[in-house]
């Protein structure tokens, strides 16, 4: 396992590693589905959801506004529908007042960002979210609000994976890219981190089935499987 006793920066993702993805991203498309479809097969709907995974992961995740419409698109694709019920699901999806909006931590999100955050880590949110839903989040996960710097789609001109966004916030921090670490669980956040020369933790959560592979090729500092794993290796910066 690397160390990191120089490290003393923490650059996290937002989506997925400390809040739940699913509720931002799928449920709203599910949601569609089951009112079009109540008696759609579920193993057909866990087919959909790794294809859909999939996309995300082989994604640059460019900055066009249709990119969360054109997932939901082939997803409802995916499912089999008609192309009348297509237009429906997307009606459905858009009139929807939570879809991609809500925004739920995950658990014991908060108590490791906080302890943390104690121990003398400078903290920064790097994340493809732009500010908008950053907003919503600063009010679900009220430590978001003491970070040091938050990076979004809207800050800078390309986002992960590539590597702007880190260097923007180390350039906000005045901090080198070899005391941060980017942390995050999808590879795009492992591509990222090692373009900008940051070390990088790989968080698998909920979604590991579907990215464990894809994050392993890529070959991050260290993998764990939950956030609570990270305060065995961040027990403090060396001037702390």
């Amino acid at each position: 396992m690397k160390s990191f006793q120089v490290v003393d920066t923490l650059f996290f993702d937002m989506d997925g590693t400390l809040t739940d993805l699913g509720k931002r991203w799928w449920e709203p498309f599910f949601r569609a589905l089951d009112k079009l479809k109540p008696d759609h097969d579920r193993e057909k709907r866990q087919e959909v959801l790794e294809k859909v995974l999939g996309r995300v992961m082989d994604t640059k995740m460019e900055r066009s506004k249709f990119l969360k419409i054109n997932i939901i698109l082939k997803a409802i694709k995916d499912s089999g529908l008609s192309l009348r019920d297509v237009f429906k699901a997307l009606k459905l999806v858009r009139a929807d007042p939570l879809a991609f909006k809500e925004i739920v931590p995950l658990e014991g999100v908060e108590e490791v960002l906080s302890t943390l955050q104690s121990r003398g880590y400078k903290m920064a949110l790097v994340t493809n979210a732009g500010d908008k839903t950053v907003a919503r989040a600063k009010k679900k996960l009220t430590i978001l609000n003491s970070f040091n710097v938050l990076v979004t789609r809207n800050t800078v001109k390309r986002i992960k994976p590539d590597p702007e966004p880190l260097l923007y916030a180390c350039k906000a921090l005045n901090k080198h890219p070899e005391t941060c670490v980017m942390i995050g669980d999808f590879p795009q956040d492992i591509q990222a981190g090692k373009a900008t020369g940051t070390k990088t933790v790989a968080i698998l959560g909920v979604n590991a089935k579907y990215t464990k592979e894809n994050i392993r090729k890529l070959e991050p500092d260290v993998t764990i499987s939950s956030i609570g794993e990270l305060l065995p290796l961040f027990l403090g910066p060396p001037d702390f």
